[in-house]
């Protein structure tokens, strides 16, 4: 799945838990680990690095620019960070590193919990994906279920529906190409434009797209559990996640209503600064 993986590091206790967590993944995947020190402690990099049996870079600018160029640089196709950490203010879940790497990674982007650092570094044990049916959400899937092959679990995929109320409705109404009429004309859905098409949809709708989810999984060898709910794409994902102990969510970068004129979707961008587990946004663009 993955070759090469990149892990920022400013060598201090918090750090070391995205370290950890980096090593551990790096191990399932049987991939090479890169540990990129932004800062002059060349040599406690390296005495890190062969600790952990990886490379070592180091580096000096601005940390976030710095990791995002050397993972392009390094090729790496899974880039890992801490949620804060490295310059990033404890006040936010998502410190200002991760906040801007997130939004300009150029490969696939973990972003682990490190305040308050788990109990223990194990396995993931469960791991949750998020799709709403689109190319991009699909792409995700096959990712995800990737990883769950490697760790031996089965993916969650949620499907949030969260239908449009009857003053919406009357508002899109009053627009020259009548959403809703589109919808209720019984038209390909690709006439819908992405920001309503699962506004518009019910529990029907997202039921549907489970059962390509499933479909989708076992081709890939994977059996996954599923899940439609009702609301926010964002807020179901976190809610659930923390009310049944998840230890790692993943997303599209884009997809889930995220517009593609921004790298980040907002379900994404909502979940990375407010989830309280592990993050990984998928490179879907």
């Amino acid at each position: 799945m993955y070759e090469r993986i990149v892990v920022g590091t400013d060598l201090s206790e918090t750090a070391r838990v995205a370290t950890d967590r980096a090593a551990n993944l790096a191990g399932h995947l049987r991939a090479g680990l890169t540990l990129v020190h932004v800062g002059r402690d060349r040599q406690g990099a390296e005495a890190l690095a062969e600790e952990y049996g990886a490379e070592a870079v180091v580096a000096n600018g601005n940390p976030a620019d710095v990791l995002i160029d050397k993972a392009d640089e390094l090729g790496a196709d899974l880039l890992v960070v801490g949620s804060v950490g490295m310059r990033g203010a404890r006040r936010f879940l998502l410190g200002s590193v991760p906040n801007k790497v997130s939004h300009h990674a150029p490969a696939d982007l973990l972003i682990v919990k490190t305040d308050p650092p788990p109990k223990e570094m194990g396995d993931y044990q469960k791991l949750m994906v998020g799709t709403d049916g689109s190319s991009t959400a699909m792409r995700a899937l096959d990712a995800a279920c990737e990883l769950a092959e490697a760790l031996s679990i089965a993916p969650l995929v949620v499907c949030a529906y969260e239908p449009l109320t009857e003053h919406e409705k009357e508002i899109l109404r009053a627009d020259p190409n009548d959403v809703v009429a589109q919808w209720d004309a019984d038209k390909s859905t690709r006439e819908t434009p992405e920001e309503f098409r699962w506004r518009i949809a019910g529990a029907k709708q997202a039921e549907d797209i489970l059962e390509r989810a499933v479909d989708h999984a076992g081709s890939c060898g994977i059996g996954a559990d599923v899940r439609a709910v009702e609301g926010n794409p964002a807020e179901m994902l976190i809610s659930i996640a923390e009310d049944e102990d998840f230890d790692l969510i993943v997303v599209g970068s884009v997809g889930m209503r995220g517009a593609k004129r921004f790298m980040l979707g907002n379900v994404p961008h909502r979940i990375s600064h407010h989830a309280s587990t592990d993050v990984l946004i998928l490179k879907t663009v």
